[in-house]
């Protein structure tokens, strides 16, 4: 019997199990290989891609890569000419998959203009069935009032699909809701000097980065930066770590920590009985293990994370030989 006499499904569940890079290879064996795999390119692998999107001269301009390259997004764009947004042939996007979406130096475009960019975006995302997205990125990014409804549909898109959110000096037309934001998949959180249509709720996304870690049933890692944060929240975070059979790595940094916020810290940890010494909170599971918090004096920033070879300070001692065998 020949493999052309094979059913279609029965030919889509062995290309499930190819490497995405002969996919393409796939389709020039024949006919019946081409129509199996166009019909059915949604659900086989496909290679990993980078899409950049950004603005040049009033233009929006996007340019795509595949992950992983070495040269880097900046140093492609010397060889692999970016298009006008416009007058990009979105049928390539049928035969990859897009990982990491970065959108940067949006900011002096005409607003209708950004609206059709954003909406033409998001339906070619549903379209073409992007389903990998791993990262999004925003940096200096100026967005208004009305490209809302636009925008929302991706951002929402990123929340179920991310592990990796990024939001750096930009305006977002966005309002988070606890109901999209508790199931987003995201354990890397990103938000500084950056504003959405609402406040972004810090603690609250702390507090989920805290139940993720509590079900966790691996050690993954949990890793958030934002410009403020409660102390109540920042507490109930350690307290959780610290008793948890499963330490998982994070590290949280947390600006705008001023002498005053570090006062009620350390006011509030007396008043839980979080006890340390020299800023080091050891685990109530893992004799080798602790967190360390640290305030930077010129940035006001707070930095918190695990330490998990070395136990924690012991009280009146002031020099620690272990960690400083370790480091070198």
């Amino acid at each position: 019997m020949s493999i052309h006499h094979l059913p279609s499904e029965m030919l889509r569940s062995v290309f499930q199990n190819v490497n995405s890079h002969d996919i393409p290879k796939l389709r020039n064996v024949c006919q019946m290989f081409n129509n199996v795999i166009k019909t059915n390119y949604c659900y086989l692998p496909r290679v990993a891609y980078l899409v950049k999107i950004f603005s040049e001269n009033g233009q929006i301009m996007i340019a795509n890569m595949k992950s992983g390259d070495i040269n880097g997004c900046t140093q492609v764009r010397s060889f692999n000419h970016p298009y006008n947004l416009f007058d990009f042939d979105f049928n390539h996007w049928r035969d990859i998959g897009i990982v990491d979406m970065e959108f940067e130096n949006i900011q002096e475009c005409d607003s209708e203009c950004i609206e059709q960019a954003f909406t033409l975006i998001f339906n070619e995302m549903v379209k073409t069935r992007q389903s990998q997205l791993r990262k999004m990125v925003f940096t200096n990014v100026q967005l208004s009032d009305k490209t809302k409804i636009s925008f929302e549909g991706l951002f929402n898109m990123a929340l179920k699909q991310c592990e990796n959110l990024i939001v750096d000096n930009s305006v977002l037309p966005i309002s988070f809701d606890m109901k999209t934001l508790n199931p987003a998949k995201f354990d890397h959180f990103r938000w500084i000097a950056s504003s959405g249509s609402t406040p972004v709720p810090t603690t609250d996304i702390l507090k989920k980065l805290q139940n993720d870690m509590k079900v966790a049933v691996n050690k993954r890692s949990f890793l958030a930066e934002m410009d403020s944060v409660t102390v109540e929240a920042v507490c109930d975070f350690l307290e959780e770590w610290l008793g948890l059979p499963i330490a998982s790595f994070f590290n949280l940094s947390f600006h705008n920590c001023d002498d005053t916020w570090k006062t009620r810290f350390l006011a509030e940890c007396e008043r839980r009985e979080l006890t340390h010494n020299y800023m080091e909170f050891q685990s109530r599971t893992h004799t080798n293990a602790h967190v360390k918090v640290s305030f930077s004096q010129d940035a006001t920033t707070c930095c918190i994370w695990p330490v998990l070879d070395v136990p924690a300070r012991t009280t009146g001692q002031s020099v620690c030989y272990s960690r400083y065998f370790r480091d070198f």
